[in-house]
C-alpha cells in the first residue's frame, strides 16, 4: 500500500482543538518517531518559550516515556533543552536500562530453563517488544515480565518459577487454580520474587474474554523467531502485534503515551507492513474500531503515516470520532475522576461493534460493581 503524503496528512486528523500546555505540545513533538527539519523547528519554538521543565519530566516520566524520551532528544536536538533537564533524563534513562537489562537476564534464565524442558513459550511486550522495535532495551520502561504458555504447560511453567524462587501472588488449591484457569475474566497467573523485585505474569490468553477474544491458535501457528542477547526465542509477527497492541493500550483506555509510542514506532519500522493481514486480524479478533482508535490517536499525536486505504477505512466509522475526544481529554487530565469512571463505560461499549460483545462487556461491569460494593475481590 502507498502512503499519504505530508500535505494529505494533515487531512488525516481529527480537529481535537490541541487544548492542550506547551510542556505537553513538547514532548509529543519530541517522540515523534520520525523527526524532520519541520518537527525540529517545533521543538526549538517550543523549547523557548516559558516551559514548566518540572511538569514536562514529571508528565514524561508519568506517561512511561522518560528513557524514549532521553534517546531521542539526545539524538535530535539535545541543544534545545535545558542542561539539568537533559541531564535529569539521562539519569533516568541509564537507571531504566540497568535495570531492564537486569530483567532481561532473568528472563533469558526462564527461557534457557524452559526450552531444555521443551516447553514452547514467547515472550511478550518487555525486553522483547522494545528489542524489536526500538532495537534496545533501554528505550522503552517495563517492570515485569509477560510470558505466554500453552494452557497445557501452565503447571509445569509454574514448578518451574517456583524452583527459581517464584511464588504465586495469589493462594490457591488445586481446585481453584483450575476453577481460576477457565475463569472468561482472567488471562494470567502471576509469579513475584520479592528479594529480585520482579513479576512474571504468565499468560495463556491476551486477555479477558470481555476485552477480546482472540483464540490462541491464531498466534500460536503464526509465531517467528527472534534474537536477543544471543537466544534465539519466538515473537509475534507486525501485522499481529499492531492489533494486540492496541487491544492492550484500549483495555486501560489509552491512559500512557507509552502504549501509543510502541504502536507509532512499530509503524514507523516496518514500512512493508502486510496492511492487509493487520485488517484481516482485526476483523477476525472483532476488534477493527479498537485498532482504528489506536491508530487515529497516532496519527493525531505523532502524524504516523498511514496508506490512505487504512484511513479511508477509519474515517468511514462515525463512532470513531465520538471516541477520539473522550480518550484525549482522559489522556492529559481534562476530566474529573468521577466523569473518567462514566467516561470508561461508555468508552468500552463503544469501542465494541457487535451488540453480542456490548452487553458481554455490561455484563461483566455489572458483576464487578455487585462484587467490589460488597468489598469482595474478583
Amino acid at each position: 500500500m502507498q502512503l499519504l503524503a505530508d500535505s494529505d496528512l494533515e487531512k488525516q486528523k481529527i480537529n481535537l482543538s490541541r487544548d492542550i500546555s506547551p510542556e505537553i505540545e513538547l514532548l509529543l513533538y519530541a517522540l515523534y518517531p520520525e523527526v524532520e527539519d519541520r518537527t525540529l523547528e517545533e521543538i526549538k519554538v517550543l523549547a523557548q518559550k516559558p516551559i514548566d521543565w518540572k511538569f514536562f519530566l514529571k508528565t514524561a516520566y508519568r506517561h512511561g516515556v522518560a528513557p524514549l524520551l532521553y534517546s531521542r532528544i539526545n539524538n535530535n536536538c539535545p541543544e534545545y533543552i535545558p542542561e539539568p533537564v537533559l541531564r535529569e533524563l539521562r539519569s533516568i534513562f541509564h537507571a531504566n536500562a540497568q535495570n531492564n537489562l537486569f530483567i532481561t537476564g532473568e528472563l533469558i534464565k526462564i527461557l534457557s530453563l524452559l526450552q531444555k524442558q521443551n516447553i514452547t513459550v514467547f515472550p511478550y511486550k518487555g525486553p522483547v517488544l522494545a528489542n524489536s522495535i526500538y532495537g534496545n532495551v533501554g528505550m522503552r520502561r517495563f517492570c515485569d515480565l509477560d510470558i505466554m504458555v500453552q494452557p497445557k504447560d501452565i503447571f509445569a511453567v509454574k514448578e518451574l518459577l517456583i524452583s527459581l524462587g517464584y511464588q504465586p501472588k495469589r493462594k490457591m488449591n488445586r481446585a481453584q487454580e483450575l476453577a481460576y484457569l477457565r475463569s472468561r475474566n482472567q488471562h494470567t497467573y502471576d509469579f513475584i520474587d520479592e528479594p529480585k523485585k520482579i513479576l512474571i505474569e504468565v499468560h495463556w490468553r491476551l486477555g479477558p474474554k470481555v476485552f477480546t477474544d482472540i483464540k490462541p491458535d491464531d498466534f500460536w501457528n503464526n509465531l517467528t523467531p527472534i534474537n536477543i542477547s544471543n537466544i534465539t526465542t519466538l515473537t509475534l509477527p507486525p501485522e499481529y502485534y499492531l492489533p494486540i497492541l492496541c487491544v492492550h493500550g484500549s483495555r486501560h483506555i489509552w491512559t500512557k503515551l507509552a502504549w501509543l509510542c510502541d504502536i507509532a514506532t512499530l509503524i514507523y519500522t516496518n514500512p512493508n507492513l502486510n496492511w492487509e493481514r493487520v485488517i484481516h486480524n482485526s476483523e477476525k479478533w472483532q476488534c477493527k474500531r479498537i485498532l482504528f482508535v489506536g491508530l487515529l490517536l497516532t496519527i493525531n499525536l505523532f502524524e504516523v503515516n498511514l496508506p490512505p486505504e487504512i484511513y479511508q477505512q477509519i474515517k468511514s466509522d462515525k463512532i470513531i470520532e465520538k471516541i477520539i475526544p473522550l480518550v484525549y481529554a482522559q489522556l492529559f487530565d481534562k476530566v474529573r475522576t468521577s466523569e473518567k469512571f462514566l467516561g470508561k463505560t461508555l468508552y468500552h461499549v463503544q469501542t465494541r461493534e457487535r451488540l453480542q460483545d456490548k452487553l458481554l462487556y455490561l455484563q461483566s461491569f455489572i458483576h464487578w460493581f455487585k462484587t467490589t460494593s460488597m468489598g469482595l475481590s474478583i
